[in-house]
């Protein structure tokens, strides 16, 4: 089995004492440990070929789910919509 170390300090809580850990770089902690640590960066190596992973999505943004539209420099009009009146504020009669 490859030992991995870490580069990076990493905060966690010990699942059987509930205690807060600092880990710090250059320690390789007890596998126990070591699966609290999920950021693949904080390690100096790949992962081992045994060990069990999340697929990551990568790819374009889905177009679909929202979010800013791009300006197509017609303004508000071409989207159906009114521009929001500025508010107004009023002055303080207090001096």
């Amino acid at each position: 089995m490859q030992v991995r170390r870490l580069i990076a300090a990493v905060y966690v809580k010990d699942p059987t004492t509930h205690e807060d850990l600092v880990l710090l770089p250059g320690e390789s902690p007890a596998p126990e440990i070591a699966a609290l640590v999920t950021n693949p960066d904080a390690w100096d190596g790949p992962l081992p070929e045994d060990a069990e992973t999340e697929p990551i999505a990568v790819g374009e943004p889905d177009p679909t789910a929202g979010g800013a539209e791009p300006d197509s420099g017609q303004g508000d009009a071409s989207r159906g919509g009114t521009k929001k009146p500025p508010s107004r504020r009023t002055r303080s009669s207090s001096a």
